[in-house]
């Protein structure tokens, strides 16, 4: 958020399991509209494979959030 209050582009990372926390934090401390990018909870119990896989979605997500494009 810090980021954010200095002008910068900024976002976040948040397993489904936080998302709700962490729209709610960014409302509370005036970044509603802050992009959270959000990745697949539990991931722990995945293969390597599945990881590489949900990274790389997560990767082209936070290259869409930071040129400003909604992300599902």
């Amino acid at each position: 958020m810090e980021i954010a209050r200095r002008g910068k582009t900024a976002l976040t990372i948040c397993s489904t399991a936080f998302v709700a926390m962490g729209r709610a934090q960014a409302s509370k401390l005036g970044f509603a509209q802050l992009p959270i990018v959000v990745i697949a909870h539990p991931f722990g119990l995945r293969t390597r494979d599945e990881v590489r896989a949900m990274a790389e979605r997560c990767v082209l997500d936070i290259g869409k959030a930071a040129a400003g494009d909604r992300i599902p």
